[in-house]
């Protein structure tokens, strides 16, 4: 038999992919969001080495680290290491686009609540686009 074949990528939003810097794309293509939260959680904010052969050392699958280590292909130094961000920054957008979307169907005071924020920093998040820059017409 066969190596097995590439692990499937779970399914991610195109709007939270649309919004993240790109080492933090591939690991949220490559684990899915919750995967990836969970995984960054332990390896975020440090520089580390994906391996090419499996090894138990960073928690993942044989699939995962094979899928991992393809989507980061562009991001590995010589020594096949990356410097990969905190999940806060992925709970950070997944939090500011559910406020987005439920923006029309509830108040910001409600939204201030359920997410521990300010109004003011609802109607900030509110005022923002997809990619993180404020939603207003060009001047020039």
């Amino acid at each position: 038999m066969g190596a097995p074949g590439p692990h499937p990528l779970p399914p991610v939003s195109g709007d939270i992919l649309a919004t993240l810097p790109p080492v933090l794309r591939a690991v949220v293509r490559a684990l899915g969001v919750r995967r990836a939260q969970e995984w960054l959680r332990d390896y975020g904010g440090v520089n580390v080495v994906i391996p090419r052969a499996h090894t138990t050392a960073l928690g993942l699958s044989d699939a995962e680290l094979r899928c991992l280590r393809a989507t980061l292909a562009l991001h590995l130094d010589a020594g096949g290491r990356v410097w990969l961000p905190k999940a806060d920054k992925l709970l950070i957008r997944a939090r500011d686009a559910a406020i987005r979307r439920e923006r029309a169907q509830t108040s910001i005071s409600r939204l201030a609540g359920r997410y521990g924020l300010s109004s003011r920093h609802i109607v900030n998040i509110c005022r923002e686009g997809v990619d993180g820059e404020p939603d207003q017409l060009l001047l020039f």
